[in-house]
């Protein structure tokens, strides 16, 4: 590798864990400085909604809310990087506790594509990809929408 597809790779693992950090921190205005304006962002496979970034962003600002803690650790970030453009899926491990302190975990797969833009590199498109999941209480529907 060269030093700037190293610096590449490095600015996309940031902007992943960037990502990760906004989530679990209840930021979800800093998806502005994370996605592209047009991304396509798919929750579905955990039972969520796909829309665009502010469709997504006033979704998340209220169904997190019978959550009050959970963690999105990331791992095994594979990139495949072309230009300006770049394609990645991401391994998340995600324990959410609920309000009554029951605590469940999914796995899921983000699977990704990057454009950079003004030397700066954004999300253009998230597909959550669901692995398992352990102990989801009844009342949550993790089931694929159509």
């Amino acid at each position: 590798m060269d030093i700037a597809e190293i610096s590449d790779r490095m600015e996309l693992e940031k902007l992943v864990t960037d990502y990760a950090t906004a989530v679990d921190t209840k930021n979800f205005q800093e998806f502005n400085n994370l996605f592209t304006n047009d991304a396509h962002i798919d929750y579905t496979a955990v039972g969520g909604i796909a829309g665009n970034l502010q469709e997504i962003i006033k979704y998340l600002e209220t169904a997190l809310d019978h959550f009050p803690n959970y963690q999105h650790l990331i791992s095994n970030i594979s990139l495949t990087l072309n230009g300006n453009s770049a394609s990645g899926k991401v391994m998340c491990f995600n324990p959410i506790q609920t309000e009554d302190e029951q605590v469940f975990f999914l796995g899921m797969w983000y699977q990704d594509t990057y454009k950079k833009i003004n030397d700066r590199w954004l999300i253009a498109s998230r597909i959550e990809e669901s692995s398992w999941a352990y102990n989801v209480p009844g009342f949550i529907d993790t089931k694929p929408k159509k």
